[in-house]
């Protein structure tokens, strides 16, 4: 059930990031010299992911993700130090791992969580976005501080004093 949550989750964020693929040149020409598109390798090292998520489906996710948090590949992925590529397999950041904890606890915050609200159901999963507002690090909310119990309202003149003799 998780692992259909999951993928179901990663569809949804990669519906825009498919409106974003180029598509192909019409007739099915060869795009222009040096343009010329490498094949996209199988996608190794999937943790989260289901393992038949294919490259394409990831690409949309991971731009998904990008969006949602105002970063790119480098932010989660390594970059390979004879090519100075991104090496999309790797776990030698940090982030990534960090990405994958996200990951599961928006999966398990939709699967577990969401799906107990009764009185409304809500209409949206959570997203990376919905915390993060397309930036990395979201800022700690802090609320304003309480009004004094017996303070007037903002904007109430203060009662009148009595005269001294």
């Amino acid at each position: 059930m998780t692992r259909s949550l999951l993928l179901l989750l990663a569809l949804s964020l990669s519906t825009a990031a498919f409106a974003q693929t180029p598509t192909p040149p019409a007739g099915g020409q060869a795009p222009p010299a040096g343009q010329q598109r490498r094949p996209i390798p199988a996608p190794t090292n999937l943790k989260v992911l289901p393992k038949d998520t294919t490259a394409q489906q990831v690409i949309a996710i991971m731009r998904g993700y990008e969006g949602q948090l105002g970063v790119e590949c480098s932010y989660c992925h390594a970059k390979d130090p004879a090519t100075g590529r991104n090496n999309f397999a790797s776990d030698g950041n940090p982030m990534k791992d960090r990405a994958r904890v996200m990951m599961k606890m928006t999966a398990s915050i939709n699967a577990d969580f969401l799906t107990q609200l009764t009185d409304p159901k809500p209409g949206n999963p959570v997203e990376c976005g919905t915390c993060h507002r397309g930036i990395a690090k979201p800022s700690v909310f802090v609320p304003p501080p309480p009004a004094p119990r017996n303070a007037p309202p903002a904007g109430t003149p203060p009662p009148p004093q009595p005269a001294s003799n």
